[in-house]
C-alpha cells in the first residue's frame, strides 16, 4: 500500500483526534490510503477476517448484527467517526457488517500497516485502543434509553483484575466442599453428610457466577451529550447516574503505584455537584484525556457555528438592498384583532383511575407505583373481608349478639373498611410528579390535609441518578429518581420505570437548554453583526458627512 500525501486536517477533526500532537497525526496520515465507497455495497460482512480500519470522511455507513437468521441495522455512522475497529485490536474476524448507505469516502489502513506505525506513535496508539475495547465491550448490548442521534465515544467498566478477588472467595469456599467431600468419603458419614456438602459446592457455583455478573455489570459511558455511569448488583439494586456534558467542570485521573503498576485507575468527571467517579478503569489517563476531548470540542464546536452564522448573517446585511420607498405599513407588526388572545399553555393532564403516567401537550404526569397503592389497601381491604364472617356468625345465632346490634357492627366494620380504602386511595392519586418542557414538580397533598408543591426549572438541574435498592423493586420496575438541584436533591418518589422518567426529563433538559443556547447566541451574533455593519458604514468613503482630503 503506498502512502499518501493527505492533509493533516483530515484526521484532526475526527473526536479522538482533536487533542492529539499534530505530528503523531501527521506520521498516522501518512501511511493512510483514500477509497471511495459506492452506494448499495458491503464495506465489509460479519465472519470475514478483519484486514482493515476505516475513517469515514464524506457519505454514510450503516452497522448490522446477525440476529438468529436475521440482520439488524444498529446505528449509521456520519464523517468524522471510525469503523472496522476490529483490526485496531487484531481480533481476527468481522462482528458486524457494514454497508454503504450513501456514496462515501474513506480512509483505511491495514491491520499490520497500523501495528508498525502505532509503535511510535504512543499516544494515538492508546486512544485509538481504549476505543477500540469500548466498543468491542458494547457489543450486541441493548442501551435502548439512548437517543437515535447519541454516539457512544467511550464504553469502559472495572478492570479484569478485579474479578479475581471478587471470585476468591466462593472458590476458596468451593474448595472446602470439596475437601468435604473427600473426608466424609474416608470417614464413611452418614450419606446426609454428602447431600451437606453437595449443597455447599453448587452455593460455592452460584456465588461464584453471581459475583462473576456483577463484575460485569457496572459499565462506564460517555456520549456526545452526556457522561454515564451505570451500576447494578444482580436481583438487588440497578442505578444509573449521569450527567449532560455542559454540567462538566473538570476531569482528572488518579492511581496509586499498585494500580499503575496493573495499568488501572480511576477517573473522576466534576460536575457542580457530586462527580461521577469511573472507579478501576483500565487505561485511565486515555479515558481522562477522551473525556475531555469530547467535552472541549463541544465547546469549540459551538463557537466556530457562531462565527460561521455571524460571517453569513454580514454578508446577508451588506448584500441586501433596501427600498427607500418601503412603506411604514410593510413594516408594521400586525395588531392582534379584538377577542384574539396569546395561546396559553396546555394544561395539565389528568390521570384517572389506577393510571401512573399520561402525557398530554408536552406535560408528562405520574403517580406512584401500583404496589403502594396495592400494599396500603392491603389492612383496609382485610377489614372489609372480615365483616363476612362476622355476618355469618351473628345470623347463624353462633355468637349470642342481639340482631340488631350485630348489624349495626357489620355495617360499623364495613363503613370502616371503605372509608379507610378511600382514604388510602386518595392519599396515593393525590401524591403527582410533572415534567413539563420548563419545569419538574412535585405535588403532596393528604386527604383533608396539608399540600406541599415544589418546583424547580430544567435549567437548574445538574444531575439525574434513579435506584431500584431491592430486588422486588427490581421485579416490579419501580424506584426513587433524585435530580440534584444547586444543594438541594428533589426526589420523584416510589415511582413507576424510574428509568424512563429520566428520559422523559433529560430529552426536555436538552431541547431547554438548547433553546435557551440558540436564542442567547441568536442575540449575540445579531449585536456584533450591528457592530461591524455599523463600522462599515461609518468608513466607507463619504460617510459621516466628511469628505476625504485630496492628495496633493
Amino acid at each position: 500500500m503506498a502512502p499518501n500525501n493527505l492533509t493533516p486536517s483530515r484526521l484532526a477533526t475526527f473526536e479522538l483526534f482533536v487533542d492529539m500532537p499534530a505530528e503523531e497525526i501527521t506520521a498516522l496520515e501518512s501511511a493512510l490510503e483514500e477509497k471511495r465507497l459506492p452506494k448499495g455495497k458491503d464495506v465489509f460482512r460479519e465472519g470475514e477476517k478483519a484486514r482493515y480500519v476505516y475513517f469515514l470522511l464524506e457519505g454514510r455507513v450503516s452497522i448490522w448484527y446477525r440476529r438468529g437468521d436475521e440482520e439488524e441495522q444498529v446505528r449509521v455512522l456520519e464523517p468524522g467517526e471510525l469503523f472496522g475497529e476490529e483490526a485496531i485490536l487484531g481480533t481476527g474476524l468481522r462482528h458486524a457488517s457494514a454497508f454503504v448507505e450513501a456514496d462515501s469516502r474513506v480512509l483505511r489502513i491495514s491491520h499490520p500497516a497500523l501495528h508498525e506505525r502505532l509503535r511510535g506513535l504512543p499516544l494515538t496508539a492508546e486512544m485509538l485502543r481504549t476505543a477500540a475495547r469500548g466498543r468491542q465491550l458494547v457489543r450486541g448490548r441493548s442501551f435502548h434509553w439512548l437517543t437515535p442521534d447519541e454516539t457512544v465515544y467511550l464504553a469502559t467498566r472495572k478492570t479484569n483484575l478485579l474479578l479475581v478477588p471478587n471470585l476468591a472467595p466462593p472458590v476458596l469456599f468451593g474448595l472446602l466442599s470439596l475437601g468435604g467431600v473427600v473426608v466424609i468419603r474416608q470417614q464413611s458419614w452418614p450419606d446426609a453428610a454428602y447431600l451437606i456438602a453437595g449443597a455447599g459446592l453448587l452455593a460455592a457455583l452460584a456465588y461464584g457466577a453471581w459475583s462473576a455478573v456483577d463484575w460485569g455489570n457496572d459499565f462506564y459511558l460517555v456520549t456526545n451529550r452526556r457522561v454515564v455511569a451505570l451500576r447494578r448488583v444482580p436481583l438487588i439494586y440497578d442505578d444509573r447516574q449521569e450527567t449532560p456534558l455542559d454540567m462538566i467542570q473538570s476531569v482528572s485521573s488518579a492511581s496509586t503505584v499498585s494500580q499503575r503498576a496493573f495499568g488501572y485507575g480511576d477517573v473522576t468527571v466534576r460536575t457542580y455537584t457530586r462527580p461521577i467517579v469511573l472507579r478501576s478503569i483500565p487505561n485511565p489517563k486515555a479515558a481522562a484525556r477522551l473525556i475531555e476531548t469530547i467535552w472541549k470540542r463541544r465547546q469549540v464546536r459551538e463557537e466556530q457555528d457562531d462565527r460561521a452564522e455571524i460571517g453569513r448573517l454580514l454578508e446577508s446585511r451588506l448584500n441586501q438592498k433596501h427600498s427607500a420607498e418601503a412603506s411604514l405599513e410593510g413594516t408594521e407588526a400586525p395588531e392582534t384583532g379584538a377577542g384574539q388572545t396569546a395561546p396559553s399553555a396546555p394544561p395539565a393532564p389528568a390521570l384517572g383511575g389506577m393510571q401512573t403516567r399520561v402525557e398530554q401537550g408536552g406535560v408528562v404526569t405520574y403517580r406512584k407505583h401500583k404496589f403502594f397503592l396495592m400494599r396500603n389497601l392491603f389492612l383496609p381491604v382485610l377489614l372489609i373481608l372480615a365483616a363476612i364472617p362476622i355476618g355469618a356468625l351473628l345470623t347463624s345465632g353462633v355468637l349470642p349478639v342481639d340482631p340488631l346490634l350485630g348489624i349495626t357492627v357489620v355495617i360499623g366494620v364495613l363503613a370502616a373498611g371503605l372509608g379507610w380504602s378511600a382514604y388510602e386511595y386518595l392519599d396515593w392519586a393525590n401524591d403527582l410528579y410533572q415534567v413539563t418542557p420548563e419545569q419538574i414538580l412535585a405535588l403532596h397533598r393528604k386527604p383533608l390535609g396539608d399540600e406541599e408543591r415544589r418546583a424547580a426549572g430544567l435549567e437548574n438541574i445538574l444531575s439525574l441518578e434513579y435506584d431500584r435498592p431491592s430486588l422486588l423493586a427490581r421485579l416490579l420496575n419501580f424506584g426513587t429518581l433524585k435530580a440534584v438541584v444547586g444543594q438541594v436533591n428533589f426526589t420523584f418518589d416510589e415511582i413507576g420505570d424510574p428509568v424512563h422518567v429520566q428520559e422523559d426529563i433529560f430529552r426536555r433538559m436538552e431541547v431547554k437548554k438548547r433553546r435557551a443556547s440558540d436564542s442567547q447566541r441568536r442575540q449575540r451574533r445579531e449585536e456584533i453583526a450591528d457592530w461591524i455593519e455599523t463600522y462599515h458604514n461609518l468608513t466607507r468613503p463619504g460617510a459621516g458627512g466628511a469628505e476625504p482630503k485630496e492628495q496633493k
